[in-house]
């Protein structure tokens, strides 16, 4: 393997603390793959970022190399205890029958709290983790009785969660990932060196796992790439416990060439960036619309909804789809039932929780409008816009291939498409926060340009921009210097 000059120092490094920022496309996973082959004699865990990674890390990691994510470690210690009491993830009603409480506004917060907890670093359920007004100075005292009341009963919930014998109140694979860290698990008996993969996008609770470690820690990923912040993620590659580390950057994108090198820059550089993404890939063009006739394409939305409403108006043109993630990850089950729910036909709902939840439909939109779940919001927006909803989804079905190279359409969600890369992209145009608005919160801002950035970098070979991105561009030369303009035109 021929190694580029910036991949080279990294191989060869032998630092106890390493810190490797990768612009999109740029060898990352080549580039650890080589570490781990020069650094034979350590026993390694590559500590994978998702289930897929894992797979993938599998075929090309060499034998010192082990390949787990977070909760793989986590269930080998607490996630086989509590396996007769699991489930993916805490409902609304789930809370509610445990606190014995119709209150909705305050099993919303309980279970946001617990969430919070859970993936955080810290020991006990604090203010801190309240979604609220946990972290305001003063309280009004009706406030402060509220919040006194939603931390006790979240609490008492995790207490419950963490009963192996209260079968009633179940654990979710966060909530014994939780405990892992808890223990404060010493990897140094089974290993010499960690990675951290995604560095930039990992939970506190995971970033807490790696930092108690006293082994050799790499850490590598791109800031820019930081897209989970509203799920509690945080930025490890900055964080304190890796002060002092030995930096090196991967700039050189091999997965697409300059056009799409510029998009990128543009975008950053409304972050303040300044060190550029180079395109060394094939040549890549940018368009406003993928040309006709291509044998396959690959729609990437900012929304599940948006993913959902481009499916319904490509069915029609009878292609085969294939879904990042699976047809069902889209909530596309869940909303047949809601649908027949909202129809008064419930026996053709298949998930019979969702009977035992909810009195009726009408129930359903009360809680959704107190709780403002976005989920069960954005359930009740489709169903109203759709009244041959259940039609359409199984003329989605018969559409649907199981395998990528039997399509002729992707459909994915920015944050799925995360790791992934297509010849032809397009982006579909319910991008609507537009991250350059006077108005948009700091964090926000930042996070909608990192998806942004996320999107644009999944193609090698045409990227189609919507209005956004184009209006984006736009506005960068338009704040040129008159010069520069002049010598545009």
């Amino acid at each position: 393997m021929q190694w580029t000059h910036e991949q080279s120092p990294i191989i060869q490094s032998e630092a106890p603390k390493l810190l490797i920022q990768a612009g999109a496309g740029s060898g990352k996973t080549t580039t650890l793959v080589g570490y781990a082959q020069h650094h034979s004699r350590l026993r390694i865990l590559y500590l994978c970022y998702n289930k897929s990674v894992e797979i993938a890390a599998r075929g090309r990691f060499p034998r010192n190399v082990v390949n787990k994510t977070a909760h793989g470690l986590a269930y080998a210690v607490y996630g086989t205890q509590f396996s007769h009491k699991q489930t993916n993830n805490l409902r609304l009603t789930d809370i509610a029958r445990a606190l014995d409480t119709q209150d909705w506004e305050l099993v919303r917060d309980v279970l946001t709290t617990l969430n919070n907890y859970m993936a955080s670093a810290d020991d006990l359920i604090e203010r801190c983790h309240f979604p609220r007004f946990g972290d305001r100075p003063m309280l009004t005292s009706a406030q402060e009785r509220y919040l006194n009341q939603a931390l006790v009963a979240a609490m008492s919930i995790w207490k419950r969660m963490t009963d192996l014998q209260d079968t009633a109140v179940q654990i979710t694979h966060d909530g014994y990932l939780k405990l892992y860290q808890l223990s404060k698990p010493d990897l140094s008996q089974r290993f010499d060196c960690v990675l951290l993969d995604e560095g930039q996008d990992v939970n506190p609770v995971i970033a807490d796992i790696v930092r108690i470690q006293r082994i050799r820690k790499v850490a590598v990923g791109d800031r820019h790439q930081q897209i989970y912040r509203f799920r509690g993620a945080a930025d490890a590659l900055n964080a304190s416990w890796m002060a002092g580390a030995e930096k090196h950057y991967l700039t050189q994108s091999f997965r697409f060439g300059p056009a799409v090198a510029h998009v990128a820059n543009i975008i950053l550089s409304y972050k303040g960036e300044t060190r550029k993404l180079q395109g060394l890939g094939e040549k890549t063009l940018v368009k406003k619309a993928l040309p006709v006739g291509l044998p396959h394409r690959t729609y990437i939305h900012r929304t599940v909804i948006g993913v959902i409403e481009n499916a319904l108006c490509l069915v029609t043109e009878k292609p085969k789809i294939y879904w990042v993630g699976g047809i069902d990850s889209y909530s596309v089950r869940d909303l047949e039932d809601l649908f027949y729910f909202s129809r008064q036909q419930r026996d053709l709902v298949q998930n019979k929780k969702l009977l035992r939840d909810y009195r009726d439909y009408g129930q359903y939109v009360e809680i959704a409008e107190v709780s403002q779940d976005s989920e069960m919001i954005r359930s009740i927006k489709i169903i109203n816009m759709y009244p041959d909803l259940p039609q359409r989804i199984l003329a989605l079905r018969s559409c649907t291939v199981d395998q990528e190279l039997d399509a002729t359409i992707t459909l994915t969600s920015a944050h799925k498409s995360k790791g992934l890369e297509w010849d032809f992209v397009g982006l579909f145009d319910d991008f609507t926060s537009d991250p350059l608005s006077p108005d948009i919160d700091p964090g926000r801002r930042d996070d909608e340009l990192n998806l942004l950035y996320v999107a644009v970098t999944r193609a090698m070979k045409i990227l189609a921009i919507n209005s956004l991105v184009l209006s984006i561009m736009e506005r960068y030369v338009d704040a040129l210097a008159p010069g520069a303009r002049q010598a545009r035109g």
